[in-house]
């Protein structure tokens, strides 16, 4: 498929990020990923605690989604079993290393990274610090990505200590876009931890870029469980108030999460079939979905 989107960002985290990103590599000039840093699960949260480090594991999804070596793909995603390394997927212990390797420059590891395993675009954190993300919910405050992922009824998340500075290469790349994605993905442990670094935030505010949102399939247990899309952007909204988003791109299956109408988000609603027959979005059915809604965008 040729390239129709131009400079295409997304931003996210998780398996919702990668899936997008699987998208737009074929459908696009460049792609840049801008992935969420507050991890304190799994591998990653181990990593982050013992070492002090950003947690790598969204990282690695990213750099494995846009890999072109399938086999690099297996080693990147394959965890270590037995020993100190047990349950460590391998690229997260390579981009330990070449994180220390770079005296801790992370931009520069994921450059080595991005040439290792052949990526077809460039991988970034959204932010220089570890995040930790904190919530208030209806039974109160909770602490930690895990543990929010884990809530419902959420009323407000926040980065603590304090927002963190952006990844200036994250500002340009935004600045420099010619199509913004979010999503889909966690729209509180996802999506907005890193709308919440607010230099990131006024550059996707700020940009000439249509900002498009690629709407969930369903609930998710615990932080989005009840909860509508019309929600989802409430939330976004909510969290960031000078968001400004160009269309929502929901899928057409009414077995999922009900299709807004444009005025109850405040952008135009395209549907499309993007769901996979197995679950989740099918980046092979996303990518000319976004082709064909954003062409609806005026300029």
């Amino acid at each position: 498929m040729t390239a129709n989107l131009g400079r295409v960002v997304a931003i996210g985290g998780g398996h919702g990020l990668a899936r997008t990103l699987r998208a737009v590599r074929d459908v696009a000039a460049h792609v840049t990923a801008i992935v969420t840093v507050a991890d304190d699960g799994g591998s990653s949260g181990r990593l982050r605690e013992q070492y002090g480090v950003l947690p790598p594991g969204d990282l690695r999804m990213a750099l494995a989604a846009l890999s072109r070596r399938p086999e690099r793909v297996a080693l990147l995603q394959r965890r270590f079993e037995g020993g100190d390394l047990d349950g460590h997927a391998i690229g997260n212990v390579l981009l330990l290393g070449l994180l220390a390797a770079a005296d801790g420059d992370l931009v520069q590891a994921l450059a080595e990274a991005a040439e290792i395993v052949d990526a077809a675009g460039v991988v970034l954190p959204c932010a220089t610090e570890p995040m930790t993300l904190a919530a208030d919910t209806k039974d109160g405050r909770v602490i930690g990505q895990v543990a929010v992922a884990r809530s419902r009824d959420i009323r407000r998340v926040e980065l603590l200590p304090h927002p963190p500075p952006a990844v200036p290469d994250a500002i340009a790349a935004v600045a420099h876009a010619d199509l913004v994605v979010l999503g889909p993905g966690s729209i509180f442990t996802s999506i907005l931890p890193n709308l919440l670094v607010p230099d990131l935030a006024a550059s996707v505010a700020a940009s000439r870029a249509p900002v498009v949102l690629v709407g969930n399939l369903w609930e998710q247990p615990g932080e989005t469980q009840g909860l509508t899309l019309s929600d989802h952007v409430a939330a976004l909204r909510r969290h960031v108030p000078d968001l400004r988003l160009d269309l929502l791109l929901a899928d057409d299956d009414p077995r999922g999460l009900a299709v807004p109408d444009g005025d109850d988000v405040g952008c135009p609603v395209i549907t499309a079939a993007v769901r996979a027959p197995g679950g989740g979005h099918d980046p092979a059915r996303l990518a000319p979905a976004l082709v064909d809604a954003v062409a609806t965008i005026p300029v």
